[in-house]
């Protein structure tokens, strides 16, 4: 099995940990500098698009903490289009709302094993 790339691994510890969006830049940035955060904003869009879809996490938005317990489930037809949007991401010191990742109803192993693509990565695995 391949190895998991810090980003995928990083996402997958705070999808455990119920986080926010914004704290997954954080972590990744192990800075408070949004300015900085923007960089990685594309690339975890589509993996939390790309695992959502799978069943290996859950996108999950409500008006308190923690979201990823307490709020909804964001319906797949609206996830790209929320974490594409960079206010998702934004930390904010009194939030409205909160959107979370969690693990979904899949283990992340699966994806491997049902399709044969590995799940830390978006290309199809080349054996033959």
């Amino acid at each position: 099995m391949k190895e998991w790339t810090d980003d995928e691994y990083l996402l997958y510890v705070n999808a455990r940990e119920g986080s926010c969006l914004w704290e997954i830049l954080a972590d990744r940035t192990q800075s408070e500098d949004e300015k900085l955060w923007e960089e990685y904003t594309p690339v975890f869009s589509r993996l939390i698009v790309r695992w959502q879809r799978a069943g290996f996490l859950k996108v999950r938005r409500g008006p308190e903490w923690p979201a990823a317990y307490v709020g909804d489930d964001v319906p797949t037809d609206q996830i790209a289009a929320l974490v594409q949007d960079p206010a998702s991401w934004k930390y904010e010191e009194e939030p409205t709302i909160f959107i979370a990742v969690t693990v979904g109803d899949r283990p992340i192993t699966d994806l491997e094993e049902d399709i044969g693509e590995s799940p830390w990565t978006s290309q199809p695995d080349q054996r033959s």
